[in-house]
């Protein structure tokens, strides 16, 4: 094995594709999610990534089992409401909040903190996941929307405070992708056409296609930090 990786949320979608290129690697990996089937020579606990004690104590049982861990990909995430602002629960609001934008700042602080501990910052890193809701505003987006765009500031906040412990920090900002939380969207009504006629590359995105920069800015990207790169087959770049 030649580095170990913690990815949150790696039990479906995104996640999910991400262990298996991190796997195809060499690389050992653990899987922090709320349920985590096992899968092979795949690490997993059950986490709730809003529980800092919970979190804190994930770090040391992963690398009792796989070593240092030296890298994260911060892939959690749940829906949104998907409704006017007028129409949104506060409560949850705040969940989306504490999970997208508290959850990626306790496990990566959590990560990072582990590694000053042992003088081992050299090489580490740290990958979240934004999203195209990001940028600009958008309709009945004031809450994943939101959220996104606050992963999107804390990434570069920490790229800048761990530059100088050599712990390279990114995010990637899927544009729209077939998960199963995506599926969900579209067995309950949700046309994807209209996405997919303004996508200039005219369809959605695999998980795979997604995990491909996710890893290439966690293990290959040695002098990229701070970015948000978006992967949306054009989106970002079209026009109002």
């Amino acid at each position: 094995m030649t580095g170990h990786v913690v990815v949150t949320g790696g039990a479906s979608g995104i996640g999910a594709a991400v262990v298996d290129r991190l796997r195809e690697r060499g690389h050992a990996v653990t899987v922090w999610d709320l349920a985590v089937p096992a899968r092979g020579d795949v690490g997993h606990c059950e986490l709730d990534v809003t529980d800092a004690d919970a979190v804190a104590a994930a770090v040391r049982a992963a690398e009792g089992e796989r070593g240092v861990v030296r890298h994260l990909v911060a892939s959690h995430g749940i829906r949104g409401a998907y409704r006017p602002a007028l129409e949104l629960d506060p409560a949850g609001v705040r969940r989306m909040l504490d999970v997208h934008v508290v959850g990626t700042l306790l496990t990566a602080t959590a990560v990072a903190r582990r590694l000053v501990e042992l003088d081992a910052t050299r090489g580490g890193s740290v990958v979240t996941l934004a999203s195209t809701t990001a940028y600009r505003g958008w309709v009945n987006q004031s809450d994943y929307g939101v959220a996104k765009a606050a992963v999107r500031q804390l990434t570069e906040n920490l790229a800048i405070e761990w530059a100088g412990l050599d712990i390279r920090v990114n995010a990637v900002a899927p544009g729209h992708t077939l998960t199963p939380m995506v599926q969900d969207m579209v067995d309950d009504g949700y046309d994807v056409g209209p996405v997919e006629a303004r996508t200039p590359l005219g369809r959605l995105c695999a998980p795979e296609e997604i995990a491909r920069e996710i890893v290439h800015l966690l293990l290959d990207a040695t002098f990229t930090t701070g970015v948000c790169l978006p992967v949306d087959g054009g989106w970002t770049a079209v026009g109002r």
